[in-house]
């Protein structure tokens, strides 16, 4: 009867702690799921709010000299002017001054053909 009632305890101790652990995983996701939904929702409610322009600062703090503090600053130009660059749709930009060119061609090829007439 001993070995009945030990064994009945131990695998209720073993249910009752899978069920507690898995409890307690559940219990974190929803607190993750949540947090991410909430933040979800921030972001959506905020998209059409006008951001401030943020300022543009380079840290020159424990420097060791003027010197560095140049090369820091002549590296944030250069970061600066390589990113405005990629930021340009190159394909975009030549399909408007084909557009352009073809515009201004054409007229001339039409005035000129009218003053041969």
């Amino acid at each position: 009867m001993g070995g009945r009632i030990h064994g009945f305890l131990g695998g209720l101790l073993l249910t009752s702690s899978i069920t507690y652990s898995t409890a307690l995983e559940l219990r974190k996701n929803s607190k993750f799921i949540s947090r991410s939904l909430e933040e979800s929702r921030i972001i959506i409610d905020e998209r059409h709010t006008p951001k401030p322009p943020l300022r543009r600062t380079i840290d020159y703090t424990n420097r060791p000299s003027w010197i560095e503090t140049a090369k820091d600053i002549w590296n944030d130009e250069i970061i600066t002017g390589v990113n405005w660059l990629y930021s340009i749709n190159w394909v975009r930009l030549g399909e408007k001054a084909e557009r352009s060119l073809n515009k201004v061609f054409n007229v001339a090829k039409e005035s000129s053909e009218n003053l041969s007439k």
